[in-house]
């Protein structure tokens, strides 16, 4: 039923997401899912390392988003769990345990959706060998710039400078087959998109933007 009330993300093998940390990175089967992005801009936190995370094979993510307003996308984790924190519940080693299992039971590979109601995605992947691979890790440096307003009465736009970090899916597009639910949403999310003038200055507009989308 998840697939037909929600839809799924495809991400093919061989694509790079990352994974910060304040140390390098370990394969450990303690914790039950591992959270990643597509870019670490996602990420607001100032850690020592960035991991290369490699798709081992072609993988299905649950599409758990419950709707979108403007530029912020609001998760549909709540719907899963009974918890008081809501969003915030995925910290818990425990909720993810179940929420695994309610994956696998589904045949999923984890869950793409956004950070804490806001603009920002990641992905969260069933912890798992086969899965996944830590393809690499380096000192994390921050090198990218926002988009902003400037001149003296803010009269020019300038567009969100991405940096050296790949964003992988631009050139292995993710596939989206997601409920027809979302077909309205997603307009509007890019109507949104062109009027703010801001151009691709979110991971969730460049997904957008490259993906093969089918509404179910």
């Amino acid at each position: 039923m998840l697939r037909e009330n929600y839809g799924t993300m495809i991400i093919k093998k061989d694509t790079i997401l990352y994974h910060t940390s304040d140390e390098l990175l370990k394969y450990s089967k303690k914790k039950p899912m591992l959270f990643c992005t597509f870019h670490p801009s996602d990420y607001a936190g100032d850690n020592e390392f960035i991991n290369f995370i490699k798709i081992k094979k072609d993988i299905i993510l649950l599409f758990m988003i419950d709707h979108i307003a403007k530029i912020k996308i609001y998760s549909s984790l709540e719907d899963f769990i009974e918890h008081p924190n809501k969003n915030l519940a995925k910290k818990h080693d425990f909720i993810l345990k179940e929420m695994s299992k309610k994956l696998k039971k589904e045949n999923l590979d984890g869950w793409f959706s956004s950070i804490e109601n806001k603009s920002n995605v990641e992905v969260a992947l069933i912890n798992d060998k086969n899965i996944y691979e830590i393809y690499d890790s380096k000192e994390f440096k921050k090198n990218w710039n926002n988009g902003y307003y400037s001149g003296d009465n803010n009269e020019i736009i300038v567009q969100k400078r991405w940096g050296k970090y790949k964003i992988s899916i631009i050139e292995n597009p993710v596939i989206l087959n997601i409920n027809k639910k979302y077909k309205n949403m997603i307009e509007k999310y890019k109507q949104h998109e062109i009027n703010s003038k801001f151009h691709s200055e979110y991971t969730f507009q460049i997904i957008l933007d490259h993906a093969f989308i089918n509404y179910i």
